[in-house]
């Protein structure tokens, strides 16, 4: 039971903090007005109900549920790759001149680890 609140608390936490960061990217690079922004937000939390909903209502075979999963993390490992990394290295290139090469190589790392 125990194990149970945790996990739940860990997910409200994660998705507070996820729906606010959607939220502040939307505002604040994307130009949206809050209104848009918190439109947009609802119907991208609308869609991942939705797509439990049928999951749940069809019969998913493992095979299926791993082509999703690999596809879904393909998705991400893209974004961390072509938006997140150059960013990082940018940064770290800005900032530090004498120590470039082991902040390279924290930020690669740090890539590495947040992909496993």
């Amino acid at each position: 039971k125990t194990t149970a609140y945790a996990i739940v608390f860990v997910t409200i936490y994660h998705e507070v903090a996820q729906e606010l960061a959607d939220y502040f990217i939307l505002t604040k690079h994307a130009h949206l007005s809050p209104f848009w922004a918190l439109s947009l937000n609802f119907v991208s939390g609308l869609s991942v109900m939705l797509g439990g909903i049928i999951v749940l209502l069809t019969n998913v075979s493992d095979m299926f549920n791993g082509v999703i999963l690999s596809i879904t993390a393909g998705v991400y490992l893209y974004i961390a790759a072509c938006e997140c990394l150059p960013r990082a290295v940018a940064i770290a290139k800005r900032n530090s001149t004498k120590s470039l090469r082991i902040d390279l190589l924290i930020v690669f790392a740090m890539f590495i680890v947040g992909t496993i």
